[in-house]
């Protein structure tokens, strides 16, 4: 269907840039009504002269027929009203019979007098002719424009008409002729008035083969929408994306702070416009079989959790896959704070999440009565001071019981006061989501699965989506019963692993330090449980740090030593008392009248590093080691990679693991992975350059250092979550 927008130019409206050049006497510089005045110029000047050159009147009788013939074939060549043409012989009949006049009988001051009157009249007719012509012209143009448009409109309502009765069988259907045209250029939303009695339903299910129909390519397809409240009920707006938008993968674009009030952005719908969840007001369910994407995209709205300056993120996690890029930038390099607050990482310690959030939950709803009350409001405020708790729960099935009915409860309960649950699995049946997370959670979001069915249950009521949408990883189908959209959307989910992209590219080389430079950036604006939540919580979350490292940075069996963490990390853990146990915190262990016993061990916390807490030596290597990186980034000449370590080891004066030097490195501007540098390491050790222990940490010889040089542009690091630390060789 053709579009009636307003960039359309109508036909005579053109600038004079915009109009074709004519070389005939229709071009704009020489107009029919300027020829008509110069031939009455032309007229006068021989009356004048005839005399001398003793020109017959019939000269001008025979100038007249020709200017008048030539005048009335001129115009009706071009299409000219009658009365147009009529005015045009009528002035050069007029300005040619009074030459022949005057060459017939001389000229005196009288017929001089008379010629000047007849010139000026005729001149000034043929002048407002010709621009009354060109007025008549264009708006016979847009008349005929217009009506060609309509034919096409008519045509296009016809087609939309036939093919609604052909493939849904609705009869009366009428096709609005204003097309919006998406910015992106990927397709078109049309607006359809179906008859009285249909509304949306009456669409539903027949997606697929609307999208056949049309011809559009996989990835790309039809949607529908209902449109806002104040849009009738048998109103509906058809979403067609011609281009396949699923393709390839669309880059994280921003670590910018943001809040939870706000809806959390993870993709891009076909408009371009940015895909996002109210999550603030509702958690969401997202269902995908395996390779769909499902953890990519768990990391995804992550991210934009921990961008939120007033919310905390706690994940039910026992496979640490959607928690580990949080958490490790801080585990292994001691960048920042761990931008989860909570990684439960086993059941026990998804059975004290679950406990610390019902306490959590009941202090709220009693200690923030009076705050409610002052605000005139119903729900908690998220703020800061009052971080929202969103709770995410990775492969819901893997849960036990308890935790399946402790989830429900915190979903039915904690709505009020800014507790949420988002859930995720592999199929939408009822040994996946339980019957409470069905009903309460209104946010959806589908990924590719072996059986349409799965989605069709996500999404009860509106059908199974189109399934050729899901043509790679990250394609996604969701919808939102808060803030919209209404009904199931799809859209593209951004990435944020490096190997989602070619390698060496821009977006590479961003996504391989996405999560280290969002651990540099957002720790600072992370929030701190409020005090009431924290003491309703107990030791549960007093005490989560000291049994979550062991958990994830640990060997199966829990044992944990400094190899496996920053040195930074390691000497806090080391100063932290012994937690309680899994028993004691989950009331298992009873005193001898068969009361649980109660905990009163002390809370443990990880700071945020400040140059208060360093000491002097301390502060020396620190400067030592900007001075150093500085140098590299600034200097003309390159310098090694080899002397650049050896520099940087110098600085930290103590034998080091190679990945505390790495992200120095890195910040000077190297740019090979980790694995690269071990093996650099290790190189430097056998040209003496580095001493290496056997506990794997390398140290600089006496008079070891290297001599000054340059380094090269800072470029990004492995990603957070890459390979171990321990020695390789």
């Amino acid at each position: 269907m053709k579009a009636v927008t307003t960039t359309d130019i109508p036909a005579g409206l053109e600038t004079l840039a915009d109009k074709p050049k004519r070389w005939d006497f229709s071009r704009d510089a020489v107009t029919p009504g300027r020829l008509t005045a110069w031939g009455a110029e032309l007229a006068c000047a021989s009356a004048l002269i005839a005399p001398l050159a003793e020109i017959p009147w019939e000269a001008g009788a025979a100038a007249g027929i020709v200017c008048t013939g030539t005048a009335v074939l001129y115009e009706r060549a071009r299409g000219s009203w009658r009365r147009v043409m009529v005015a045009r012989a009528a002035s050069w009949l007029a300005t040619t019979g009074w030459l022949s006049y005057a060459l017939a009988t001389r000229p005196t001051l009288l017929t001089m007098a008379v010629g000047v009157t007849t010139w000026g009249a005729g001149a000034a007719v043929n002048i407002g002719m010709d621009k009354w012509g060109e007025t008549t012209r264009e708006a016979e143009k847009e008349l005929y424009r217009r009506l060609e448009q309509g034919e096409q409109i008519k045509a296009a309502q016809d087609g939309w008409a036939q093919l609604l009765y052909d493939i849904c069988g609705i009869e009366g259907a009428v096709a609005d002729p204003i097309v919006d045209r998406w910015p992106s250029g990927a397709g078109e939303t049309v607006k359809v008035t179906l008859p009285s009695h249909l509304n949306i339903d009456a669409l539903r299910g027949y997606e697929a083969e609307l999208a056949g129909a049309l011809h559009l390519p996989k990835g790309g397809g039809v949607s529908f929408s209902a449109g806002g409240p104040e849009v009738p009920r048998n109103v509906v707006f058809i979403a067609i994306t011609r281009k396949n938008m699923m393709s390839g993968a669309i880059a994280y674009p921003s670590l910018v702070p943001t809040t939870i009030n706000r809806p959390v952005g993870f993709g891009v719908l076909g408009n371009g416009a940015e895909a996002g969840l109210n999550l603030k007001d509702e958690g969401f369910i997202a269902i995908g079989a395996q390779g769909s994407g499902k953890t990519a995209l768990m990391k995804t709205l992550g991210l934009g959790l921990v961008r939120c300056i007033d919310a905390l993120v706690w994940d039910m996690d026992t496979s640490a896959k959607m928690s580990a890029v949080f958490i490790n930038p801080y585990l292994r390099y001691g960048i920042g704070v761990p931008l989860i607050d909570w990684p439960a990482t086993n059941e026990d310690e998804c059975r004290l999440m679950v406990q610390a959030a019902r306490a959590v939950i009941a202090a709220r709803k009693t200690e923030y009565a009076d705050l409610l009350e002052d605000e005139d409001i119903d729900n908690l405020p998220a703020r800061p001071e009052i971080p929202a708790i969103h709770i995410r729960v990775d492969e819901t099935k893997s849960m036990p019981d308890d935790v399946l009915e402790g989830i429900d409860f915190i979903i039915e309960e904690g709505r009020s006061v800014n507790v949420r649950v988002s859930n995720t699995g592999l199929r939408a049946t009822r040994d996946y989501i339980t019957a409470a997370m069905d009903e309460l959670t209104p946010g959806r979001i589908g990924l590719r699965t072996n059986n349409a069915s799965e989605l069709d249950m996500l999404f009860p009521g509106y059908g199974a989506p189109d399934m050729a949408i899901f043509t790679d990883p990250g394609t996604v189908v969701y919808m939102s019963a808060t803030k919209g959209p209404f009904q199931p959307a799809p859209a593209k989910a951004y990435a944020t692993m490096a190997e989602a992209f070619p390698e060496q590219s821009a977006d590479y080389e961003r996504m391989q330090a996405l999560f280290m430079d969002a651990a540099r950036q957002l720790s600072a604006i992370r929030p701190h449980l409020d005090e009431v939540s924290a003491r309703a919580a107990g030791l549960a979350y007093g005490q989560r740090w000291a049994r979550c490292i062991p958990n994830l940075r640990g060997d199966a069996y829990g044992n944990v030593d400094a190899s496996r963490m920053h040195e930074s990390v390691w000497e806090l853990y080391q100063s932290w008392p012994a937690p309680e146990s899994y028993d004691l915190l989950l009331g298992r262990i009873v005193d001898g009248d068969g009361n649980p016993v109660t905990a009163n061990g002390a809370a443990v916390e990880i700071p945020r590093l400040t140059e208060t807490m360093l000491d002097e030596d301390e502060l020396e290597r620190a400067a030592a080691q900007e001075a150093a990186i500085e140098l590299a980034k600034t200097s003309m000449r390159p310098k090694p990679d080899g002397d650049l370590a050896v520099e940087l080891f110098a600085s930290m004066g103590r034998p080091v693991k190679p990945s505390e030097v790495f992200p120095l490195m890195v910040k000077a501007g190297y740019d090979k992975s980790e694995r690269t540098f071990r093996d650099l390491c290790a190189r430097l050790g056998l040209q003496d350059k580095l001493v290496k222990g056997d506990d794997g940490r390398y140290g600089v010889p006496e008079g070891g250092e290297s001599a000054d040089g340059a380094g090269r542009d800072a470029r990004p690091v492995d990603d957070a979550d890459g390979r171990s630390d321990g020695a390789y060789g």
